[in-house]
């Protein structure tokens, strides 16, 4: 197939699954941006105006729960230039960008080149972030110095990026965020004697320049249909509530309120499932629905019945994902680090499922502990008291199902299938992928994220099924990636066993290859998990290499023909894999670390052995994988056992 005409079957299939609403919106921005239609006037110094910082979420008592040591050596660190961007190690904290300063377009029209190959290192320390960590300590030791941070960051940002210019303008949605963390942040600061009138004046101009900049590229946002939207919508209503002086208030409180309430009816589905398939992103959405409930509620604002339900069904879905020791969950989909109230670690979700819960569900997540800080920041103290989770012992161990798979609890361990229906683009091709806790410690990772933009093969290079816990075939992806983020020919799967102690489900990716791709999980209580695969023939069996991956931590390993052995720090391991459908010894093995292999024989992609657990940041792991080339039926059976 010549390349003009592999493009127009793109475009034509792109056209037939996104839908035409979402190209035509994408479409009409690109011209916009062609003939110049989205310029934003230079904004000018208005003396009237003044944030109301009374219409944010109230303040809480002066403490800081959890590790106020580890919050203290944080604070310190961005007292002397450097912040821990997504989670990581220090780095210098950055405000200006390290390009010129174009207008926000050319960058977009690609008359400009970005100044780095990864646009994420310059967006991530400008969403002030790492501000809500002053904060936090501020309102427990009262040092000026932690205010007086804030504000010279503020003023270093503010003569670095002046509106309209940089890279720090390119996107709607990075000024939105900016209005958020600094109103949450400038509420701590507002009565500290370092707080001057000149510094109050200068972040509600700021505020105002932001907010300006959304309303005329509000169309791509609408067009990409995910968290872009919700935020530049916080963003706006934030905007409207803050400078209620302003003229363009009421217009800003109306149409971020219009389209954050039809975000989330059209993103979050009825069972909870977040339209981006990403524990992340989810996260993202509801932190956002907290900030805007917070003002909300201070101001009087109702929500929707439609979209109250959506919430609450969103905040039961992270509470049902969350493992109760750790409070990690899976690493599903999409992970580019995004924390906007970084409360608590990166990878633990308790404060905003415990904050959810209780603004949504009216009922909390977990027991009281120190995830209640984020709640209690936001307006919810008190509304957390008592709670568990769902009881994980019994005869009838909890089960959960849903449009993104299922969720089976035994005491100790439990495990998470992924099976969605998509109506939206997928981020990865993760379908029968398998997610395994136990005793706290994720035995069976999904590899993450790691970069956007990097040289190959990390260029978006974990989103595809061959890093996953699932069975891929010769090398081939289930959905036709047709770009960095774009998948076509979706992979649709579908639960088709539910009970205690065991599900099942099926995909389609495969069946152009004549192959039906079927995955059991049973629960062998006290100390074990089965997963069967079976790979049955759609029409005559053709001959295909069939390969199973697991991607464990990096224990300490024995590896004996089929049998892995993991010495971790909850105890000893097993992981066996039982092949049929191959003559006996012609299975395949290798076990892979840091994209080099350690046992077994033949080439490795470099992109397996590799976890992310935040975004561009990769640590080792072993990605185990066992081939058989057989016509199918072919069946792996794995066993994990512990003890």
């Amino acid at each position: 197939m010549t390349t003009k005409l592999a493009a127009a079957v793109i475009a034509l299939k792109a056209l037939r699954q996104l839908g035409p609403a979402r190209l035509a919106e994408n479409a009409l921005y690109r011209g916009g941006l062609r003939f110049n239609l989205w310029r934003v006037p230079e904004p000018v110094w208005d003396p009237t105006l003044q944030l109301n910082l009374a219409a944010a979420p109230g303040l809480p008592a002066g403490t800081v729960a959890g590790d106020l040591l580890g919050l203290l050596d944080e604070v310190r660190e961005i007292g002397a230039g450097q912040v821990r961007l997504f989670g990581g190690r220090p780095q210098p904290l950055r405000l200006a960008p390290p390009g010129g300063l174009r207008p926000w377009q050319d960058y977009e029209r690609g008359r400009a080149d970005q100044s780095s190959e990864d646009i994420k290192f310059t967006w991530e320390p400008a969403r002030f972030g790492w501000a809500v960590s002053l904060a936090r300590v501020y309102r427990a030791t009262r040092d000026e110095a932690l205010v007086e941070c804030f504000w010279e960051n503020l003023g270093t940002f503010e003569q670095a990026n002046p509106p309209y210019r940089g890279e720090n303008w390119i996107s709607g949605q990075e000024a939105a965020l900016r209005i958020v963390t600094w109103a949450f942040a400038a509420r701590a600061f507002w009565d500290s004697p370092s707080s001057t009138a000149a510094r109050k004046a200068l972040l509600a101009q700021m505020i105002a320049a932001h907010a300006r900049r959304i309303p005329p590229t509000l169309i791509y946002a609408r067009s990409q249909d995910n968290n872009h939207l919700l935020s530049e919508a916080a963003g706006l209503f934030s905007a409207g509530w803050l400078l209620p002086r302003h003229p363009a208030a009421a217009s800003w409180r109306r149409e971020g309120w219009s389209w954050f309430n039809r975000g989330v009816q059209r993103q979050v589905a009825v069972d909870g499932t977040y339209i981006q398939q990403s524990l992340n992103y989810h996260r993202l959405l509801l932190q956002l629905a907290l900030w805007v409930d917070g003002l909300a509620r201070q101001n009087g604002e109702p929500w929707p019945v439609a979209s109250r339900q959506r919430l609450a069904a969103a905040a039961h879905w992270l509470r049902v994902r969350l493992d109760p020791v750790s409070g990690g969950a899976p690493n599903l989909g999409h992970n580019d680090g995004t924390h906007l109230f970084p409360f608590g670690a990166t990878g633990d979700f308790r404060p905003t499922a415990q904050a959810a819960s209780a603004a949504f569900e009216d009922q909390p997540a977990l027991p009281p502990g120190a995830w209640d800080e984020l709640g209690g920041w936001l307006g919810l103290s008190g509304s957390a008291t008592t709670g568990e989770l769902p009881d994980a012992g019994g005869d009838a161990p909890p089960m959960y199902a849903d449009s993104g798979g299922v969720v089976l609890r035994a005491a100790e361990s439990w495990a998470a299938l992924r099976a969605a229906h998509y109506n939206h683009r997928p981020g990865q091709a993760d379908q029968l992928h398998v997610d395994l806790w136990w005793r706290g410690q994720n035995i069976a990772l999904d590899a993450g994220t790691y970069r956007y933009n990097a040289p190959a093969p990390w260029n978006n290079g974990l989103a595809g099924g061959l890093v996953h816990n699932t069975v891929s075939i010769e090398g081939a992806e289930a959905m036709t990636r047709a770009g960095r983020f774009l998948w076509l020919d979706w992979d649709q799967a579908a639960v088709t066993q539910l009970e205690p102690g065991a599900a099942a489900a099926e995909r389609t990716g495969y069946t152009r290859l004549g192959v039906l791709h079927r995955r059991s999980l049973e629960m062998r209580a006290p100390n074990g998990w089965r997963i069967e695969d079976e790979l049955l023939a759609v029409g005559e069996p053709r001959l295909h290499t069939f390969w199973l991956h697991w991607l464990l931590p990096d224990w300490p390993w024995q590896l004996d023909g089929l049998t892995l052995r993991l010495e971790g720090p909850g105890g000893g391991m097993r992981v066996s894999v039982v092949g049929q459908g191959a003559a006996p010894g012609q299975a395949e093995t290798q076990l892979i670390r840091a994209g080099e292999r350690i046992a077994g024989e033949g080439d490795v992609p470099a992109v397996l052995g590799w976890f992310s657990p935040s975004y561009a940041n990769k640590v080792p792991a072993l990605s185990w994988r066992i081939g058989v080339r057989s016509k199918p039926p072919v069946r792996f059976t794995t066993w994990f056992a512990w003890g």
